[in-house]
């Protein structure tokens, strides 16, 4: 008889212990990572969510245009490139088409999200950078750049080594 007294009391012990609180809800995933948010901070809304843009884990953003031929641009080249570099609310800061002649920069020697974003095109080759500042002037003010901003840079390779130009 106590054995079934036991027993009944252990399976209303159990039937009881489903009818008490309930665990609380799961807390809401974010809609955005964390890195989403930064992205959306130093580029905007429109930019984060464009999906043809390669979002590195650096923050790095690399939207290809044209891909080019040939072998991929290494670190230890030379490139000859035209560029315009600009903000997120498309403020031109520099701009080698409206200088009217190219610029030639050692790959190695560029700001960090530069010389990564160059690694990922061939000669011919068209992009866009969306360098976050840690990859790019960080706290410093360059020129008309403020300090921690997002940069812009839409970059055609023209040439990679391209010869040395004599001067007359």
């Amino acid at each position: 008889m106590k054995e079934a007294v036991r027993i009944i009391a252990v399976a209303g012990a159990l039937l009881l212990a489903g009818c008490g609180p309930k665990e609380p809800p799961a807390p809401a995933v974010p809609e955005k990572s964390v890195a989403e948010q930064r992205r959306e901070d130093y580029f905007g809304a429109a930019i984060t969510a464009d999906k043809s843009i390669a979002w590195r884990p650096s923050n790095l953003g690399i939207k290809i245009l044209a891909p080019g031929e040939g072998a991929l641009v290494q670190l230890s080249d030379r490139v000859r490139v035209h560029y315009t570099g600009r903000l997120k609310d498309g403020t031109v800061f520099d701009d080698s088409r409206a200088r009217g002649q190219p610029a030639e920069f050692n790959v190695n020697a560029l700001i960090a999200g530069w010389s990564a974003g160059m690694l990922a095109l061939r000669p011919g080759g068209r992009a866009v950078f969306y360098i976050p500042p840690h990859l790019g002037y960080g706290g410093l003010r360059a020129g008309k750049v403020p300090p921690f901003s997002g940069l812009i840079f839409e970059v055609e390779v023209l040439a990679v080594n391209p010869p040395v130009a004599t001067k007359p």
